[in-house]
């Protein structure tokens, strides 16, 4: 499955945070050899020691993620990665991810894996990679795309006519959105329907997770990351196998 010694675009979005932690985030994608990260920021975004595109007007999460893609594909690499602000990854992250490119069927491969993906219904799912179906996707942190999957989902009609999941918006929260594109957000969402109902490919996931969600305030409202949003297992610890022990 693996492709040898392929290029790499990587990505970062960020927006302005009360603990920013987009130097950690920087950081540790440099240990794991990722060397040039390009970071795509909102208005008063903290700053860091990578390449920067900051925002003249604020484009909101799903609009600045879209454009971050976009220079992912035109970068021309073979692969692209796609991260948020507030996240640790593993040194052995890129050793790994490159050893299993592509699992079969792939829309993408997450290195970042929420609780609730590792203990379904109580039980400690087996170490692996493995697809995950569920209605609603958790989790944007840390995916990594072929660039034909990637711009297949960019350029989808869900692309662009998202503003959220409709079915749980008021005739006025619609309208709202419609109105103020920097509003809409839920990133993960979209990529999950894009990926089960669109294009109808795998989502895959490491369990144990390669990246931990280190947030102490969400840039866009709400709690830490803990619980369901974050990792529960993370490679070489808790019990956890290291990266050259993982079933492939």
């Amino acid at each position: 499955m693996s492709t040898g010694n392929p290029s790499w675009s990587v990505v970062v979005t960020t927006a302005p945070r009360q603990s920013p932690k987009l130097n950690t985030t920087i950081n540790s994608l440099q240990t794991a050899g990722w060397k040039d990260p390009v970071v795509f920021a909102e208005p008063d975004s903290p700053a860091c020691d990578a390449e920067t595109y900051t925002n003249k007007n604020k484009l909101g999460v799903f609009h600045n993620w879209i454009q971050a893609a976009k220079h992912g594909l035109d970068s021309g690499s073979d692969v692209i990665m796609t991260v948020q602000d507030d996240v640790w990854f593993h040194p052995d992250s890129k050793w790994f991810a490159e050893s299993i490119l592509w699992p079969d069927k792939c829309a993408f491969l997450s290195l970042y894996t929420p609780l609730h993906y590792s203990i379904i219904q109580g039980k400690q799912k087996p170490w692996g990679v493995y697809p995950v179906r569920t209605r609603s996707l958790w989790g944007a942190m840390a995916m990594i795309w072929r660039p034909s999957i990637l711009e297949r989902v960019i350029n989808s009609n869900r692309a662009k006519n998202w503003i959220g999941k409709r079915s749980a918006m008021t005739p006025q929260q619609i309208a709202h959105k419609e109105q103020n594109p920097e509003t809409i957000r839920n990133v993960d969402t979209f990529i999950g329907y894009c990926a089960t109902r669109d294009i109808k490919l795998n989502m895959y996931y490491v369990n144990p997770s390669f990246v931990q969600h280190i947030s102490e305030c969400s840039s866009i409202g709400g709690r830490a990351a803990e619980g369901k949003r974050a990792a529960r297992f993370m490679v070489g610890s808790d019990g956890a196998p290291n990266a050259n022990n993982i079933p492939l």
